[in-house]
């Protein structure tokens, strides 16, 4: 809901809510049996793994928690529907969910493939939180009302913060160990470039006209000096 703004206090503490709901799945699928009890209903016996793998994926889903949690209730200002929360909170659980039955599927120790994806999630966390950050702060500062941020991280990319998501949903769909979960950022890439962007860009051209049209001319819409 662009250009409309209010505390949307019911939809942020219900996604919030439905977010507290995945990672408690995350944690009952990696370390509570709940993977042995998925394996028992279906006949079969639950495969060994590495516990150290088992809590780098639920590392990515408590920083994720934290993240967002953080940028609902503190950052973001733009009014948020029910709608919208719960559609996010139960694409959240989905995600957790899914990432946390393939880390625990996962029998092989932490290898190169998994720390790759840890510093493509660290990266990808702090892109996203610190351009938000940034961008929140500068638009507190009266002297920039009605004006267009085109500074900080969104200098490389006119929505470097979609950017920050894809890297870390990336990682995480490494360090869960399995190639279906790259399936996850690709239909993520998919919602960015089709939907996201031509919406919230269209958006800001009818809100800032030239200068939106000047800051796009020599912008990247999504990855930085790529696309």
């Amino acid at each position: 809901m662009y250009g409309a703004y209010d505390k949307s206090t019911g939809p942020k503490a219900v996604l919030t809510a439905l977010h507290v709901v995945a990672v408690c799945a995350s944690a009952w699928i990696l370390f509570g049996g709940g993977f042995e009890i998925l394996f028992h209903w279906m006949g079969r016996t639950a495969p060994g793994d590495h516990f150290l793998a088992r809590g780098l994926v639920f590392g990515c889903a408590a920083i994720y928690f934290a993240r967002i949690s953080y940028g609902t209730l503190f950052l973001y200002k733009r009014t948020v529907s029910y709608g919208e929360g719960i559609g996010i909170g139960l694409y959240v659980i989905a995600i957790d969910v899914l990432f946390a039955f393939f880390g625990r599927s996962n029998q092989g120790p932490i290898g190169l493939v998994m720390l790759l994806g840890a510093v493509l999630y660290v990266v990808g966390s702090y892109v996203n939180t610190r351009s938000e950050y940034l961008r929140g702060s500068w638009k507190k500062d009266p002297a920039h009302k009605g004006r267009l941020y085109t500074t900080g991280y969104f200098r490389y990319s006119r929505h470097v913060n979609y950017f920050g998501d894809e890297l870390l949903f990336t990682g995480y769909a490494l360090i869960a160990g399995s190639a279906w979960g790259l399936i996850v950022p690709l239909l993520m890439a998919c919602g960015f470039i089709f939907v996201n962007i031509p919406m919230l860009d269209g958006y800001l051209k009818r809100k800032y006209g030239a200068e939106f049209e000047a800051y796009a001319a020599r912008t990247k819409k999504f990855v930085p000096c790529v696309y």
